[in-house]
C-alpha cells in the first residue's frame, strides 16, 4: 500500500469529495491524495438546495429548479419570483457519483472506504495517520469531521428536519413552485414548518422542519411529518420512495483553527454552514474551488472564509430574535420575503448581499423586536 502522500483528507463527505474531485481534474499535476472515509459505500442520504446565482457551482447536477418559491402562514402567502436565480436541488447520490467518477479517473488519489482514523500525530514535518490497512503520512491534513465541542459550546438554535419523497398516483403538486416555509407547526418553544420540493406533478420531497434550542430525532419529528404528508397529499394514494433526516447547528461560536497551519478543519460545523440559514452546499463548493487552486500553486490550504463583520452580526441578531420570540417567526419571514426586490433576499441568503440589501432587510423586519434584542445583547 502507498504510505506517503502529499495530502490526507479525513472524511469523504461533501467537503472532502468536493475538494478531491477538483484536484482529480488537475491530471498529472494532482498531488498524491488519500481520502479516509468511514462509510462502506455511497447512497442517497440527503438533499442540498440553493439559489442558482452566478457563483453557484455544479448546477448541472440539479434534479429540479423552481422559478417561484412560497412562504406562508395561515391565509398569508408570499410568492417570490426568482426567475433570474432559480431555486435548485441536488440529490446527494448524483453528487457522490459525479465526484467518484472524477476521482477514480486519477490514479494519484486513493479513497479508503470503511476506514476510521486511529492514532493521529505529527512526526517531524509529516502527519502520521493509522488506519486498518496500515500507516499513511502527509505534510498536510484536511479534517472534515465535526469538531469535538464542549457542552457549553452549543449553537443558538438547531435546525432539524425529517423528510420523505412521495410518489402519488395522481397529479397533485404544482411543480412550478417550491414551498420554502409554510408555518403550521410553530409553538412557544419551537418554529415548525413544511418544506416541500415538487419534482413533478406526482412526486415531491416533503419535510418537517423545526428550529429549536434542542435537536430533534426522527422519532420526535415523525408525528409532525405524518401530519404534513397527509396535508400535502390529501386522500390520494402514494408510496414513500426515500427518507432523510438531518440536523444542522445554527449560530455556533467561531472556533480557531489548529495552531499548526498544516492541519485544517472544514465542513458543516467548521464554518461551512451559513449561521442564519443552514445553507452549506455552495459555501463548501466555493471553499473547495479556492483550496484546489491554492494546492495547484503549491500554497497551503486554509479553512472557510469568515463572513463579513456585518453579516455575522446580522445572523446572530436574527437567530437571537428567533430564539426569544419563536411565535413571531411566521411574521418575520413573511416580511422578509415580501421585499419588493426579491433579489436582495436571495443575495442575502446566498452570502452575496450588497450593503443596500442588508439595509433593506433591516428596515423591513419588526424593529421593536430587533432593537430589544440588540440592547439585550449589549448586556449579555
Amino acid at each position: 500500500m502507498e504510505s506517503n502522500y502529499d495530502l490526507i483528507i479525513v472524511g469523504g463527505g461533501c467537503a472532502g469529495l468536493s475538494l478531491a474531485m477538483r484536484l482529480a481534474k488537475l491530471g498529472a499535476d494532482c498531488p498524491r491524495v488519500a481520502i479516509i472515509e468511514q462509510r462502506l459505500s455511497y447512497v442517497h442520504d440527503r438533499t442540498w438546495s440553493y439559489w442558482a446565482t452566478e457563483s453557484a457551482q455544479l448546477t448541472h447536477l440539479s434534479k429540479s429548479d423552481w422559478k417561484k418559491v412560497l412562504v406562508g402562514a395561515g391565509d398569508r402567502r408570499v410568492i417570490v419570483d426568482c426567475d433570474n436565480t432559480p431555486y435548485q436541488s441536488i440529490q446527494s447520490d448524483a453528487f457522490y457519483q459525479s465526484a467518484l467518477d472524477e476521482i477514480y479517473k486519477n490514479k494519484r488519489i486513493d479513497l479508503f472506504l470503511g476506514e476510521s482514523v486511529g492514532t493521529f500525530f505529527k512526526k517531524n514535518k509529516n502527519w502520521e495517520v493509522f488506519i486498518e490497512k496500515g500507516w499513511i503520512g502527509a505534510p498536510q491534513v484536511i479534517d472534515t469531521r465535526p469538531p469535538v465541542r464542549e457542552s457549553s459550546d452549543a449553537p443558538i438554535l438547531w435546525q432539524s428536519f425529517s423528510g420523505v419523497e412521495v410518489k402519488c398516483r395522481q397529479n397533485i403538486f404544482d411543480d412550478k413552485v417550491a414551498t420554502l416555509m409554510d408555518f403550521s407547526e410553530s409553538a412557544s418553544d419551537k418554529i415548525g414548518f413544511l418544506y416541500l420540493l415538487p419534482f413533478s406533478p406526482t412526486c415531491a420531497l416533503i419535510e418537517a422542519t423545526v428550529f429549536a434550542k434542542q435537536a430533534r430525532t426522527p422519532s420526535e419529528l415523525a408525528a409532525m411529518l405524518d401530519r404534513l404528508v397527509r396535508k400535502s397529499v390529501g386522500t390520494v394514494d402514494y408510496e414513500i420512495t426515500y427518507r432523510e433526516h438531518y440536523v444542522i447547528p445554527m449560530g455556533l461560536s467561531e472556533r480557531a483553527q489548529h495552531r499548526d497551519e498544516s492541519y485544517v478543519t472544514v465542513g458543516l460545523e467548521s464554518g461551512g454552514a451559513r449561521a442564519s440559514t443552514g445553507y452549506v452546499f455552495q459555501r463548501i463548493q466555493r471553499w473547495a474551488e479556492e483550496a484546489a487552486e491554492k494546492i495547484r500553486r503549491g500554497r497551503r490550504v486554509s479553512g472557510h472564509k469568515r463572513d463579513s463583520w456585518m453579516m455575522r452580526k446580522m445572523d446572530r441578531l436574527f437567530l437571537r430574535v428567533l430564539e426569544r420570540y419563536p411565535e413571531r417567526a411566521p411574521e418575520i419571514f413573511i416580511k422578509l420575503f415580501s421585499l419588493s426586490d426579491s433579489g436582495a433576499v436571495i443575495r442575502f441568503m446566498s452570502d452575496e448581499p450588497r450593503f443596500a440589501d442588508m439595509v433593506r432587510i433591516i428596515c423591513v423586519l419588526p424593529s421593536g423586536l430587533f432593537i430589544k434584542e440588540l440592547v439585550r445583547g449589549i448586556f449579555r
